[in-house]
């Protein structure tokens, strides 16, 4: 796929949205990070694999409904990023309440 189709399909998605491009000596480590409006899960395609796979499975991959390894997604908590594959069933409730704002402490303590 070229990468202007690409941008033409994210910005015509209702779902998704490019919220990332980066840039830097090597070509192949450029990339684009597309957010799922849905679920507020971003993804970081490098623009080979843009390149290489069709926007249909661009699409599955970006709003979760395909996996692909070496996939995983991040969280920067309190100024660093961490992988939230390796996070317990705990602190994945914690980043979920983030995400919908509640943050407040309940007043059954």
């Amino acid at each position: 796929m070229k990468l202007c189709d690409f941008f033409w399909r994210v910005e015509s998605d209702e779902r998704l949205r490019g919220i990332d491009i980066t840039t830097g000596d090597d070509p192949e480590l450029d990339a684009i990070t597309v957010e799922d409006i849905k679920t507020g899960y971003k993804t970081t395609f490098r623009v080979p694999v843009v390149l290489e796979l069709e926007w249909e499975k661009l699409r599955a991959i970006a709003t979760g409904e395909e996996r692909i390894d070496p996939l995983y997604h991040i969280s920067r908590i309190v100024g660093y990023y961490s992988r939230i594959e390796n996070w317990n069933r705990s602190k994945l409730g914690e980043l979920a309440d983030r995400r919908a704002g509640r943050y407040a402490i309940p007043e059954s303590f």
